[in-house]
Formats: C-alpha cells, sequence, structure tokens
C-alpha cells in the first residue's frame, strides 16, 4: 500500500466507503452510519457554503472520512462542526487523521469563527495537539477551534 495520503472529496456512495462504515461500526463506532444515514435521506450533503465531506486515500484504499459543517447545536451563526472523523483501524498513527483535520480546518476561517467537536475521551488529546481547546459544561461540544481575527478586518 502506498504511504502517500492524497485527500479528496468523497460521500457514502464512494468506493471502499461501505467498508470503512462497517470496520467503524465493528469497534463500536457509530459515526459513519449517521453520516450515512444523513446523507440518503438529505438532511445532510454538505454542501452548504464552508461545507465538505473528505477523504483519506492511500494509493486507491479509503482508509478515513471527516466532515465540516455549520454547528446544528450552537446558536451562533459563523460556528463550524467538525464531524464524523474516523480512521481506519491498521493505519492509525501515520498522519491520516492530522491529513484530514488539517483539509477540513484549511481556509474554513473564510466561512466560520471557529470549529466545534464533540470527541470521544481517546480522541482529546488528537485534537488538543491540533490546536482545540477543551470546552466545559456543553453537553454536544468537547472543543473548539477558534480561527484568530483577519489583519483585515475593521
Amino acid at each position: 500500500m502506498s504511504s502517500i495520503i492524497t485527500i479528496k472529496p468523497v460521500t457514502p456512495y464512494s468506493a471502499d466507503f461501505e467498508r470503512l462504515r462497517e470496520e467503524s461500526q465493528a469497534l463500536g463506532f457509530n459515526m459513519l452510519n449517521r453520516l450515512s444515514t444523513h446523507w440518503l435521506d438529505g438532511s445532510n450533503l454538505f454542501s452548504a457554503p464552508g461545507e465538505k465531506l473528505l477523504g483519506a486515500f492511500l494509493g486507491n484504499a479509503l482508509v478515513g472520512v471527516c466532515g465540516l459543517n455549520r454547528d446544528p447545536y450552537d446558536e451562533t451563526p459563523r460556528a463550524g462542526r467538525v464531524r464524523h472523523l474516523y480512521v481506519s483501524h491498521p493505519v492509525r498513527g501515520v498522519g491520516v487523521g492530522q491529513s484530514l483535520l488539517s483539509s477540513v480546518t484549511q481556509q474554513a476561517h473564510e466561512f466560520f469563527d471557529y470549529l466545534n467537536t464533540h470527541a470521544p475521551k481517546n480522541a482529546f488529546r488528537f485534537y488538543q495537539r491540533a490546536g482545540f481547546l477543551p470546552v466545559e459544561a456543553h453537553p454536544r461540544i468537547t472543543h473548539r477551534l477558534v480561527f484568530a481575527p483577519s489583519p483585515n478586518a475593521c
């Protein structure tokens, strides 16, 4: 398998998505089931301004997924949300998750003032290393990445 990570747009219809969804479910993660369900029912197509759904590929194999949406749990209009980040178990620790997170957050400041996520405890260090800060006392947000104001902002 190639060690070059390629990031590109995906959908639940993409090759290998079903295999990745089944793996995640077998490991006790439900995020790709939710992603697929919401895509198929039309409630979340990652199609609003600034939104995206990206996949990480090693060679031709889809090995990770991550999305960016407007945050439905935050009333601030320019709040974004990192969603459904999953990396295939055999390739964890080689930079796939970091590449996905970097790609979804790239240029996000154009659409969002900050990004929230709701991470499992075992992912807290991952998000904190990426610059996300812990959020206390919010049932749907564990971490937030705040973008610096643009130097051209008035």
